[in-house]
């Protein structure tokens, strides 16, 4: 995988320990990703910056340009305990000025097992002297960026990483900002540098990366859940970026789960409450494949509306949506949404069988607790629900009722 520029130090101290690509997959490869829609099904989208979006050239970002085709940035602020992104403020500045939703975010970069205090304040003084508050209309929460680092030209763990530094950083930001902060990293640097401990991370919306994946979305970050906002691309060509010569620039383009209602409420302009991270039911709607659209499709079945089990959204399937849609009172536009989800969804119970019992065992192997997908509830699917419930903070009761379906379609927790 290539190495994101924008990822590194500039200033010499800095030089042998420089920053990871958001792309890379290096670093303990193998790990499973999320059989689901492709980005382009995705209809909220956003780009993240740094100063090397501006080294090609010079010269500034045409933020209002940026604005006509995107609805949200994240601008790096900072990195460890003493690095500011030179752009930073006046991209801040320029980008607040237009309809975009916008936040700073920090790289993590430890040089001490107990610099997160330090990395936190460096990151609160930069981004507030930016004119950022974190709860001002139009801004998002503040990003915390943790990801391995490049040392002599291979991908590492950070040395000094210590997952309760990281824990102190996320709680001095939330207190300094009022806002519970959005993570940016992985799910195989999770596994390899922080032991799968992604417990850190819990309750937070998930920035993660996967890029020239076609339908594979980003695998879920074990103890935390499924993603929020993907990253699935640093080479898109972005109007209002500067390239060479006149032309337009490429960027990191990403993004969000929810609807444009969703991403306002969680910049704090009203509208729709932005779904609980990890607890997400998804919007499936035809053009989309995956383990989400099966689980939809054999719990049409199981409802009597039979559908072939496939995972492709196909017109097929919109029209047994929309038949359910109507029978349920529901708005019949084919689309499954979380109203028409939590109509669909079947309290599946241990000694139950069926299309219904099916979608869970999938859903309980595309969440990391493999089972055999017989369509037959029995002690080993119960195991696997209570094993799941249990990483998931919910009630260990071995039913599948509503609030374990959400968790576990709309990201869950890989144990």
């Amino acid at each position: 995988m290539p190495v994101h520029p924008r990822r590194r130090l500039l200033h010499t101290a800095a030089a042998a320990l420089t920053a990871a690509s958001l792309a890379s997959g290096a670093l303990l490869a193998g790990a499973r990703p999320s059989s689901a829609a492709s980005p382009g099904t995705y209809t909220v989208k956003g780009i993240d910056t740094s100063h090397h979006n501006h080294d090609a050239t010079g010269k500034p970002i045409d933020w209002k340009q940026v604005a006509r085709g995107n609805s949200f940035a994240f601008l790096k602020a900072t990195q460890g305990t003493a690095y500011q992104d030179p752009w930073f403020a006046r991209d801040f500045k320029a980008a607040s000025g237009t309809s975009l939703l916008r936040a700073p975010y920090h790289f993590f970069d430890p040089r001490s097992t107990r610099d997160g205090a330090a990395q936190a304040d460096h990151f609160i003084r930069t981004a507030r002297a930016a004119g950022y508050s974190g709860t001002r209309a139009g801004e998002l929460p503040p990003v915390l960026d943790v990801e391995s680092v490049w040392v002599n030209g291979k991908e590492v763990c950070p040395k000094a990483l210590r997952a309760d530094q990281l824990q102190v950083f996320l709680q001095r930001v939330k207190a300094a900002f009022k806002v519970t902060p959005i993570v940016y990293t992985r799910a195989s640097f999770v596994t390899g540098c922080m032991g799968g401990k992604g417990e850190a991370f819990r309750g937070h919306p998930l920035w993660l990366a996967r890029y020239g994946s076609g339908a594979k979305e980003p695998q879920n970050v074990p103890g935390a859940g499924a993603w929020t906002f993907w990253q699935y691309t640093e080479t898109e060509r972005v109007p209002g970026i500067p390239g060479r010569n006149g032309t337009v620039g490429t960027a990191d383009r990403n993004v969000y789960r929810g609807t444009l209602a969703q991403l306002r409420a969680m910049a704090h302009l009203g509208g729709a409450p932005a779904p609980r991270p990890g607890a997400a039911w998804p919007t499936l709607r035809e053009g989309q494949r995956g383990v989400d659209v099966a689980t939809a499709q054999l719990l049409l079945t199981a409802r009597g509306y039979a559908s072939a089990a496939d995972g492709v959204f196909g017109p097929g399937t919109r029209a047994k949506v929309q038949q359910f849609q109507k029978a349920h009172g529901l708005t019949a536009d084919g689309i499954v949404g979380p109203a028409t989800w939590a109509k669909l969804a079947v309290t599946v119970k241990p000694g139950a069988k069926g299309a219904a019992v099916t979608a869970l065992q999938r859903q309980l192997a595309d969440n990391g607790h493999g089972v055999t997908a017989d369509g037959v509830y029995g002690p080993g699917t119960e195991a696997k629900v209570r094993a799941f419930q249990r990483a998931g903070g919910l009630a260990v009761d071995g039913v599948a009722g509503t609030a374990t379906w959400a968790a576990l379609v709309g990201g869950g927790s890989a144990g």
